[in-house]
């Protein structure tokens, strides 16, 4: 049985987690452009891998988990909606 204090500490960090690819995306990303280019691209994470290659090719400082975590983000969050896989 663990303390309260370990309760919180864990729940606390469940978002922490699932933000980290937002955090980085934020850190990334504007490194050397603002965040107004994910805006109506609505892309696959292949197509997002693609997006960010060229990026990454120019000095991007990522790691490959990183670049997960940042696909992982984009693709979630700027993605394709329901219905348009096809597109």
């Amino acid at each position: 049985m663990i303390g309260v204090a370990a309760f919180v500490a864990v729940v606390l960090a469940i978002p922490a987690a699932k933000d980290r690819g937002r955090k980085l995306v934020a850190e990334v990303c504007t490194y050397c452009h603002n965040l107004d280019r994910l805006r109506g691209q609505e892309l696959s994470r292949e197509e997002w891998r693609g997006f960010t290659k060229g990026m990454i090719s120019e000095g991007a400082p990522v790691t490959d988990e990183e670049l997960s975590m940042i696909l992982d983000y984009l693709a979630s969050n700027y993605g394709r909606k329901r219905g348009q896989e096809s597109r």
